[in-house]
This record gives C-alpha cells, sequence and structure tokens, in this order.
C-alpha cells in the first residue's frame, strides 16, 4: 500500500501523509498501533494548516482516546477545525455554544456555525438553523425561514437523521422543546422511508397525541431494542465477535463460517475479512477473482477497509484492469468514510484533497 512512501512524504512535509501516517499508527493499518507517535502525527499534520487533523485531535481531546480528556484543548482544536472548513466541526462547535458545554453559552455564535455547516449541505446543521429561525435562537424569529431549512434538511436526511430530530421534538434533547406533533411530522418521514423505528415511534406519538399512554424514554428504548431489525443486528454483531474470536485461535474453518453468517446479514467488516481470506487463500481456495468480487461488495456496504484497497487494486492494476478514476473514486470514499490514509493517495493527484471530498460527499449525498 503506501509502504516507505508515506514516510518519507510525511518526514518530507506532505500534511496527507503525516495525516494518514498518524491515522496508521492510531488504529494499527499495516503498522504496529503507537498512541504517542499518532499524536505527533497528528499534531505535526494540524501544524502545517490540514483541517481533518485538528478534528481528530478535538475529538481525541473531547473522548479521551489517544490523550486525556481536555475540554480547553478540545474546544481549541474543534475552532480550529471549524475556522479551516470542516462541517462536522462547525455543527460541533455550535452545539457547544447553544448547550454552554466546554463554553460559554452563545446563542447568536452557535447559529453562524450551524448556518455556516447547512450551507455546505450539512442536513442536521440545515434542520438546527431551521429549529432557531422558528423559535427566535440567535436570530430573530422566522417561520418562513424555517420551513425553508425543513425542507431542505428532509430532502438531504436519511431515516436515521429523521429518527433523530423526531426523537429530540418527543423528548426535548439538545435545548429542543418537547413538540408532540413535531416529533410525528419527522417520524412520519423516516416512516415513509421504511425506517423500523421511526415507524414505531410515529404510531407511538399519534397514539400520545390521541390521550393514551405516552412512553418514558426508558421503554422507548427498550421497545425499539427489541425490533427484529435490532436483533439482527444483534446476532450479526455477535457473529462477528464470534469470528475475530475464532480466527485469533486459529480455527479457521469456523471464522470462515462466522464471517459468512456476520457478513450474510450485511456487515461489510465481515465481508471484508472474507475478501481478505479469499484472497489469502485462508481456509478456501485461493481466489482474486471471488475476492475481488466480495471486496467490491464491502465497498458499497461501507467498510472503508475494502474502499481503501480496491482504490489501491485500481491504482496498481492488480487483479483488475488500472483504472486511475476508479482509484480516485474508491480512494474518496475510504476518506470520506474516515479512512484518512486515502487522503494522502488523493494528495499524490490533486491539491486540495480535504475540500474533494467534501464537495464528493456532497454530491454523492
Amino acid at each position: 500500500m503506501a509502504g516507505k512512501t508515506i514516510f518519507h512524504d510525511a518526514e518530507t512535509g506532505n500534511p496527507y501523509a503525516r495525516l494518514g501516517l498518524a491515522y496508521m499508527y492510531h488504529h494499527g493499518k499495516d503498522i504496529d498501533p503507537d498512541p504517542e507517535l499518532a499524536m505527533k502525527w497528528y499534531i505535526r499534520s494540524s501544524e502545517m494548516g490540514c483541517s481533518r487533523a485538528k478534528w481528530e485531535l478535538a475529538k481525541i481531546f473531547r473522548d479521551g482516546t489517544l490523550a486525556r480528556k481536555n475540554s480547553k484543548t478540545f474546544i481549541l482544536y474543534l475552532k480550529a477545525a471549524a475556522d479551516s472548513g470542516v462541517p462536522e466541526a462547525k455543527v460541533e462547535m455550535g452545539f457547544a455554544l447553544l448547550m454552554g458545554t466546554h463554553i460559554e453559552k452563545d446563542d447568536s455564535s452557535a447559529f453562524k456555525w450551524m448556518y455556516s455547516a447547512a450551507c455546505q449541505e450539512n442536513a442536521i446543521a440545515q434542520f438546527m438553523v431551521g429549529y432557531m429561525c422558528g423559535n427566535g435562537i440567535g436570530v430573530p424569529q422566522n417561520l418562513q425561514e424555517q420551513e425553508q431549512w425543513y425542507v431542505k434538511a428532509s430532502l438531504r436526511g436519511d431515516g436515521e437523521l429523521f429518527y433523530w430530530i423526531g426523537r429530540n421534538f418527543e423528548y426535548g434533547m439538545f435545548n429542543i422543546k418537547v413538540n408532540l406533533f413535531e416529533a410525528s411530522r419527522w417520524y412520519r418521514k423516516g416512516a415513509d422511508k421504511g425506517h423500523e423505528k421511526c415507524i414505531i415511534c410515529w404510531q407511538s406519538v399519534l397514539s400520545a397525541i390521541e390521550g393514551k399512554k405516552h412512553d418514558s424514554l426508558e421503554e422507548r428504548e427498550n421497545i425499539l431494542m427489541n425490533t427484529g431489525v435490532e436483533k439482527e443486528k444483534l446476532v450479526r454483531d455477535q457473529a462477528l465477535v464470534a469470528a475475530d474470536r475464532f480466527f485469533e485461535e486459529g480455527d479457521e474453518e469456523n471464522a470462515f463460517k462466522y464471517y459468512e453468517l456476520a457478513a450474510g446479514l450485511g456487515n461489510p467488516d465481515a465481508m471484508f475479512v472474507l475478501a481478505m481470506m479469499h484472497h489469502a487463500g485462508v481456509f478456501v481456495k485461493r481466489s482474486d477473482k471471488t475476492a475481488i468480487e466480495i471486496m467490491t461488495g464491502a465497498s458499497v456496504a461501507g467498510s472503508k477497509d475494502a474502499q481503501f484497497v480496491m482504490g489501491t487494486l485500481y491504482e496498481d492494476g492488480k487483479g483488475v484492469k488500472r483504472n486511475l478514476d476508479k482509484a480516485l473514486k474508491y480512494y474518496t470514499m475510504a476518506a470520506a468514510s474516515g479512512y484518512l490514509a486515502a487522503y494522502y493517495r488523493l494528495s499524490l493527484y490533486m491539491e486540495h484533497p480535504e475540500i474533494h471530498v467534501r464537495n464528493s460527499a456532497v454530491i454523492v449525498g
């Protein structure tokens, strides 16, 4: 994959090589994990202006992953990432200012950050701008603007976003006022897309509006944990855990069996491992053709590892006909999914890979 080149380019000042190397040390990709070296390269990348490195450092100090939690340092890197144009950082900055977490509450500044992210087609920000306009939070009240932004969020959103919005309206989360009619409205949008949680919540909220018992948040969580989708997800996740355990123990037969089960239930990580087992001939007859077929499916299903590997295959012409356009497409998908070493591969062909990925993510949706 990146081999010695990424080390050389990191040392000689490529900010995306530094970002990629930090990611590799952080997550143990083709290298032994090393938290200290990961932090070193994230910081060195951020010092060269890499906005994604700033965002990664913000999350590290927020969550206490590679370093201790530190609210002051978190806000420092969060603002740097937001100033550099990262829409997710702008949304988080907006929520921090709106709720007064880690920083002094400031509705006006919160609105400005949300608006900036909304203009970058971030669906959560579009909803929040609409809500803040409709309720006069940080900006003069304007119900027409509220509806215009709600329409934009509706067009870009999926079932998970509509579930998140409906839940916030139903239970008054993220400083959103309880409004069962609005909850019903957003749950309905998700229900129309076939989102199982939205269907259940929509029906429950309609009953509550009619005067029947309204589930507590805890009661609702218990109901949702027993849906068909959640039960299938549990089986899938347990199969993946079992597969990993068997693989570590050297039981290739049972590992393959459980990876197949998890993959069959839609787990992209299990699909990726299956592809690699076919490539290496582990338990099954070696077949690059089968490996690439499964790897392609894993990429579509959302495996960032598969997306990155597909990029390298098309870039190098290994097992497939060399196609740089397809390679860049897969690298872009991987970068958007969080495989940060893909930014380095993109940087070898373009000057501003972060802007390219953001714009591509907007187009792809």
